[in-house]
């Protein structure tokens, strides 16, 4: 048997395996959720519409009948036989994926990002009122595929793209290559210190015009290190920062206290979500905020 064959072979198995364990991880944890609730009836209403929700749809990241809307199955994934990579139509444009990403995968990522930044959605990073306009300048911080950069580039004077993984560099590469001329792709960590591998914005922003006044920030947990090295953009006049507040149970409250030390406005995204990569060490109170636009006038 050709060895191509025998990696697939064994690629849909170890999948298999590993779906099966992640569903009666999620079933039992939905369960305990739906216990302790039940044992311990919340005031808090966004819990308890997300409990509600819960108690009739399987455990997802979020709750709301906001993402029923949207179905992996109908995204058309095609292949650019120019450069082997897949991608998807984002109103018109290309959004290219990992080389590594099969179809089903770039179906069911990009299906989250839709349900993401679906505007009653708790990770969505605009709003109304808080939302991109012509001529900003925008930075990316964790931008990974850059779905969100995609939807709002024809607005940009300047795009500013942080990634550090080899992958999405060659993917953004590919996406943004019909804006080049505004658009500068980072392979760098966003940190608080100066590496081979890591940047502070305070110091990669210091000699560059304009600066970004609207900073995206969703980097897996490493937001704190983020907002550290990056004091002296924060004094800055005008300036939107949307921030990720889910990585870790304690994030919302540390950032609340952040802004407010720091004379932001600010406000969080309505509604709750799981993190479910912390699936193994989850705890109650189980949900959490998502998301805090703050800005400086």
């Amino acid at each position: 048997m050709p060895n191509n064959i025998v990696q697939k072979i064994r690629y849909k198995i170890n999948s298999t395996i590993k779906s099966k364990v992640l569903g009666r991880k999620q079933e039992l944890l939905r369960k305990n959720i739906l216990d302790y609730y039940r044992n311990n009836p919340t005031e808090n209403i966004e819990i308890k519409q997300a409990v509600d929700y819960l108690s009739k749809h399987k455990l997802s990241n979020f709750y709301g009948n906001f993402q029923d809307k949207y179905n992996y199955k109908g995204i058309n994934v095609l292949l650019d036989n120019e450069n082997g990579l897949p991608y998807v139509l984002v109103d018109g444009k290309r959004l290219y994926f990992k080389r590594s990403q099969n179809r089903r995968t770039v179906q069911l990522m990009f299906n989250g990002l839709r349900i993401e930044q679906d505007k009653d959605a708790p990770h969505c990073y605009t709003d109304e009122e808080f939302y991109v306009k012509p001529d900003d300048v925008l930075a990316d911080i964790g931008c990974a595929e850059a779905y969100f950069s995609l939807l709002n580039i024809e607005k940009l004077k300047k795009l500013y793209l942080f990634e550090q993984d080899k992958g999405w560099i060659e993917a953004l590469r590919a996406t943004f290559r019909p804006w080049k001329e505004n658009v500068e792709i980072v392979q760098k960590y966003v940190s608080d210190r100066n590496s081979e591998t890591e940047i502070r914005l305070d110091d990669f922003f210091r000699d560059k015009s304009p600066l970004p006044n609207f900073y995206k920030i969703d980097v897996e947990g490493a937001e704190s290190s983020v907002l550290s090295g990056m004091k002296e953009i924060l004094r800055t006049k005008p300036l939107k920062v949307a921030l990720c507040t889910y990585h870790h149970a304690e994030d919302f409250d540390l950032f609340l206290q952040f802004f407010n030390e720091n004379g932001f406005e600010h406000r969080a995204n309505p509604g709750v979500m799981i993190f479910q990569n912390d699936i193994d060490i989850m705890q109650p109170p189980y949900f959490r905020k998502c998301l805090i636009k703050a800005e400086r006038k």
